[in-house]
């Protein structure tokens, strides 16, 4: 799935659906169980297919990046949640991780 086109650009909503997301899962990671999503980044959010799907861009400074993306897929269905509480929707949204170099 590649993110939103570039031609039509993310509305408002969307993309103050995005921030919320952030934010609520830069806590989450942060008092995660697993020691490889604790130095996890969450470097931005795309939207996919409109609001009803969210590519979660990540950097890590561990050595495997397939590792971390295995624990973010581990604890997807917690991390959906801890967004779903922060947002104000009937649904929430489905999250799918990228891990990026730092700073991309």
């Amino acid at each position: 799935m590649e993110p939103h086109d570039h031609d039509s650009r993310p509305d408002r909503k969307t993309l103050q659906l995005c921030r919320q997301v952030e934010r609520a899962l830069a806590l989450s990671l942060a008092e995660s169980a697993s020691d490889l999503l604790l130095d996890v980044q969450v470097e931005s959010i795309l939207p996919l297919q409109g609001a009803g799907h969210l590519l979660v861009r990540v950097s890590t400074r561990h050595d495997n990046p397939l590792d971390v993306l295995q624990a973010l897929q581990n604890d997807a269905p917690r991390l959906r949640a801890a967004a779903a509480e922060a947002i104000t929707r009937r649904k929430a949204p489905e999250l799918s991780f990228q891990v990026v170099p730092p700073g991309t």
